[in-house]
């Protein structure tokens, strides 16, 4: 049969760009299906970029990327009941290793290098099905048929070809709601620091926790919860982003909300990537990364997309399009799967309910303690001990926790 190209990419965000920039590159034909009027329209993102895979991707974007700021503070804060909080800061002011963003801006800027090297993007294309048909895949969209030997699906969590051809189910402890506002404020910070503020405990009943970025003169303010949860919030999911910003005490104009699905598998829990035909990459591949220290899927994004769009060069130039593996065994030799792996014991440690609420609110009562003067008084090991009893915890399960923390 006749194809409309070698690859047609489904989804405009950074893991479709990345496959398309790349591909492209390898000299493929290749079409991609954005179903807003541009990239970015349609993405929602904390706002975090580690840079290490754009500058791969793309090795002078540090100088011409519309970024907003590096990241050079790190801020850690865990709300405890009877209005009590710990806080830490890391700072690094010269680091240059991540950048906060604004998707719609940047985004843009990628799809338009893409199409500056000869990527063909159709715009306001929505894919409304996908089904097999002589030795590729046809894709019925609102703007005609297109078929293709190959298909990246680079459509987000809904993986929206994966799901069509019956190769995914989706389970609400899988997905995470994530809500965003933009904040017009001031952002009281020389021109080249920006922070990130990590905040667990503000709202009760939730598993999961917000952020806030500083942008240049905004500030990117919202959560990131297991939809299995939010029948435990003490706030409707329609509200949560508006009572977060409250709590911290933030204010000032809304400029933009958003709210998107965000993946949530972990290493061991990831969807099939793979099948004759299709690859799936960035969120469609459940690419997320949250290890205690680093909340990533940006890079994960383009790093998937530059590989898929490699291995695309390998398949259409083998001609056996079933063997989509190749695909699976460059993934393995990256950083991507590598860095999930690593990551899943503290993914797996912070699941659990013991360290989103139990442990937090022995640590403020160990503090508590620590900080009052009365006439009894414990060391701090046996009054730490104490609190661990008092919570029905065995020390050799906290032992075992901390060691899965740091291993």
């Amino acid at each position: 049969m006749s194809f409309d190209a070698d690859v047609i990419i489904v989804g405009g965000g950074l893991s479709g760009l990345s496959a398309g920039i790349t591909a492209v590159m390898e000299g493929l034909n290749v079409i991609l299906l954005e179903r807003g009027e541009y990239s970015g329209a349609k993405n929602v993102s904390g706002g975090r970029m580690y840079i290490h895979a754009l500058k791969m991707l793309i090795p002078d974007a540090l100088e011409r990327a519309p970024l907003e700021r590096p990241i050079t503070k790190e801020t850690f804060e865990i709300f405890c009941d009877k209005n009590r909080k710990i806080t830490f800061s890391f700072e690094e002011k010269d680091k240059k290793n991540s950048f906060s963003v604004l998707r719609s801006k940047f985004d843009r800027w990628l799809a338009s290098e893409a199409e500056n090297l000869g990527l063909l993007i159709s715009y306001s294309t929505l894919v409304l099905n996908a089904y097999r048909e002589g030795e590729g895949i046809t894709l019925e969209t609102n703007r005609g048929t297109l078929k293709a030997p190959l298909i990246i699906d680079a459509s987000g969590v809904t993986s929206i070809v994966f799901r069509l051809l019956g190769l995914r189910k989706f389970t609400p402890d899988k997905w995470m709601l994530g809500v965003k506002e933009i904040i017009k404020t001031d952002v009281n910070l020389p021109e080249n620091e920006g922070e990130v503020r990590t905040i667990v405990g503000a709202i009760k009943g939730v598993k999961g926790g917000g952020f806030v970025y500083t942008n240049k003169d905004t500030l990117s303010v919202g959560m990131a919860v297991t939809f299995d949860s939010l029948p435990k919030s003490e706030f409707p999911a329609k509200d949560l982003v508006e009572a977060f910003r409250e709590r911290i005490g933030i204010e000032g104009e809304i400029l933009e909300y958003s709210a998107h699905a965000i993946p949530y598998y972990g290493f061991k829990n990831l969807p099939p990537l793979y099948d004759k035909n299709l690859i799936a990459v960035g969120d469609s591949a459940g690419f997320l990364i949250n290890d205690g220290f680093t909340i990533r899927g940006m890079d994960l994004a383009i790093g998937s997309g530059m590989i898929a769009g490699l291995a695309a060069k390998k398949i259409v130039e083998s001609r056996n399009f079933s063997n989509t593996e190749v695909y699976y065994e460059m993934l393995k030799d990256s950083f991507v799967l590598k860095h999930l792996e690593l990551a899943y014991n503290r993914f797996e440690l912070i699941n659990s309910p013991l360290t989103l609420s139990t442990y937090p609110e022995i640590l403020c009562n160990v503090l508590s303690d620590m900080f009052t003067v009365e006439e009894n008084r414990n060391t701090l090991i046996n009054d730490f001990i104490y609190r661990l009893k008092e919570k029905g915890i065995p020390l050799s399960q906290t032992v075992r926790d901390l060691w899965k923390a740091i291993k």
